[in-house]
């Protein structure tokens, strides 16, 4: 079955419309769909850190839900009362056995009956709903585990600490149940975010995930925090908007230009460096800044010179930002390769590769800032976290970095396709101009830079973006993901010399 369109999935989902998707059983084989499902509600919704999360508790509740219909059907089959006490006693080694070993002889029994289990997503103003159901009523020792698995849920900080230890032994580890207690228990949600209702003929766990965890006064208190720091930040260099004023003319001269850049050593040493770098393919050295200041280009220099602007600023205000760096330098170097890759795109990778070097510089300023206002951010990490997920800064903050380097963008005189680069890196199928192609290349490899760093992976990639740079499978995807950190790490003290 063809997949449906990433726009009329949208539509359909922020409309309101309950989406669902049905499984007589529920195993591995299923996870690829649900994954792709999940992602692109998240995505949807701008709530993209929740995709591993709520991969979790689905998949969990999903695989229970499929068991429980199993079980029934089990002991139907040793005709044992799954009702019975003792029956239930003697029955669920035998199940647990037979689900172990046997399952695809069980799956075959419950596609013979009319017995499933299915997810449904809906939209509402203030919050997203998840419901999984299975049609037949719970028993009285599956409702004690779900509480215990509740009861226990307290013992976690936060989520950090509930991954690393298992919960459960018996039948699942019930790391599901636990993660979604600890996600909101103190959130001060006052309407009921777990419910667990069943009748005679059906069994529905409902999840209600907020889209905004913090009162508006403190979003709005952050927002404007982080709005001053970016007003408040110096304009850039005299010197470097003079090199931009002249690279805009329209009788800009080589030689001018080379003469204004020489009035200034430190610059003159960076353009030096850049335009023999592998930013711009170089396989020669080049000695003159005019020769230099050729080989990158009339329609780079303006980028260059604001990149040079932005980082003397930056690296001066904000320290212990390497790590932002250094994923912007192989972003950057990834969307080239990506243009050798893709000859479609090959005309893009110039310009994307600049904009790989400043797609993050809001990040810069999200992390160096004392967000401590946020108590609940201690839930979702570690007591040692040195810094928060980047996508717990857009659910908690309701602003992203991505809206902090747009202001910063503007107010230093970006490109516009830098401009779009910035905003839209994350979601480009949300750029209706003519640069979307550099928005698709940076969201791409800024992905496949991120699993350097355990961040995402071949389901965390919107599929329409994966086909629009011909990427068929998960083996194709990390085929690709290879090439690039291989070529990469053979150059890499080179790359990063940039920084």
């Amino acid at each position: 079955m063809p997949l449906q369109t990433l726009s009329s999935f949208q539509e359909a989902f922020l409309s309101g419309k309950s989406l669902q998707k049905n499984f007589i059983h529920f195993s591995e084989q299923n996870c690829q769909e649900l994954d792709i499902w999940i992602g692109r509600i998240c995505r949807t919704v701008s709530l993209e850190f929740l995709h591993e999360i709520l991969f979790t508790i689905l998949n969990e509740l999903l695989v229970n839900g499929c068991k429980a219909n199993a079980k029934r059907i089990f002991f139907k089959s040793q005709s044992l009362t799954i009702t019975n006490p003792k029956d239930y006693s003697v029955g669920i080694p035998k199940f647990k056995h037979e689900f172990g070993y046997q399952r695809n002889r069980i799956f075959q029994e419950l596609e013979k009956t009319d017995l499933t289990v299915f997810v449904e997503a809906q939209n509402f103003p203030h919050f997203i709903q998840f419901s999984v159901t299975n049609n037949s009523k719970i028993l009285d020792e599956e409702r004690q585990r779900i509480e215990s698995r509740i009861t226990s849920s307290v013992r976690y900080k936060n989520i950090s600490d509930a991954y690393s230890e298992s919960i459960d032994s018996e039948e699942s580890s019930g790391l599901g149940i636990v993660l979604i207690h600890i996600l909101l228990r103190n959130s001060g949600i006052k309407d009921k975010f777990f419910e667990l209702e069943t009748t005679d003929d059906e069994t529905t766990i409902t999840i209600r995930i907020p889209k905004l965890l913090i009162p508006p006064e403190t979003q709005n208190q952050i927002r404007n925090l982080l709005v001053n720091e970016v007003a408040g930040l110096p304009p850039l260099a005299p010197q470097i908007q003079k090199l931009i004023q002249e690279a805009r003319s329209k009788d800009m001269d080589w030689n001018g230009l080379s003469k204004t850049v020489q009035k200034e050593p430190a610059i003159t040493a960076e353009i030096l460096k850049v335009s023999n770098s592998a930013l711009f393919g170089s396989h020669t050295k080049v000695v003159l800044i005019v020769d230099a200041l050729k080989r990158i280009g009339i329609r780079n220099l303006e980028s260059i010179f604001l990149t040079l602007g932005a980082r003397k600023i930056l690296n001066g205000r904000y320290h212990s930002q390497l790590s932002v760096w250094s994923h912007s330098i192989r972003t950057s170097m990834y969307s080239r390769f990506l243009g050798e890759e893709v000859s479609s795109f090959s005309k893009y990778a110039e310009v994307a590769s600049i904009g790989g070097l400043l797609h993050d510089l809001g990040r810069m300023i999200l992390l160096s800032l004392d967000l401590a206002i946020v108590n609940q951010i201690r839930i979702f990490r570690s007591d040692s976290a040195k810094e928060i997920s980047e996508w717990v800064e857009e659910y908690m903050l309701g602003i992203t970095h991505s809206d902090i380097g747009l202001l910063l963008g503007k107010k230093w005189n970006f490109p516009d396709e830098i401009l779009d680069i910035i905003k839209y890196h994350h979601k480009p199928w949300q750029c209706k101009s003519k640069n979307l192609p550099y928005c698709q290349m940076i969201y791409l490899s800024d992905i496949l830079a991120g699993i350097k760093q355990g961040k995402g992976n071949y389901f965390t990639v919107e599929p329409e973006i994966l086909q629009t740079f011909g990427i068929q499978s998960e083996n194709e995807f990390h085929a690709l993901l290879v090439r690039f950190q291989n070529r990469y790490e053979s150059h890499r003290m080179e790359f990063e010399e940039l920084i």
